[in-house]
């Protein structure tokens, strides 16, 4: 058995689905950077506290999902591709990249960020 932790964002919106058993799952895809500019994607399924979170999450979201990997072999429209499938056992969801701020005012004297003085006076 291989366990993977693959890091990318959401293709597409999960799938919250019911099993026969009664037994609740998400499915859906995650969209990886396979470096030189190449993407991969993979297909997860996930059940219980893992599911939950995923099924929560948005098509772009960023995540990170770790559990166990197979690999299949598909013929497709550029001919043979590797398929990657994971039963997640963890999820995790990721903040995007944050967004620059504009840099303070500088004076020329010391800097403190806006509000420093007023903390400083209670301490």
């Amino acid at each position: 058995m291989m366990r993977v932790l693959l890091i990318g964002t959401l293709y597409g919106e999960p799938q919250a689905r019911t099993g026969q058993s009664g037994k609740p799952y998400t499915t859906g895809k995650l969209r990886a950077d396979a470096g030189d500019g190449e993407t991969t994607f993979a297909s997860w399924i996930a059940f219980g506290d893992a599911a939950e979170l995923l099924a929560t999450c948005k098509d772009g979201a960023s995540v990170a999902i770790s559990g166990r990997l197979s690999v299949k072999a598909f013929e497709g429209k550029r001919g043979w591709q590797a398929g990657i499938d994971v039963a997640v056992d963890q999820a995790a969801t990721l903040k995007s990249k944050p967004k620059r701020r504009k840099p303070e005012q500088y004076d020329g004297g010391d800097w403190l960020p806006a509000g420093a003085d007023e903390l400083a006076g209670q301490a």
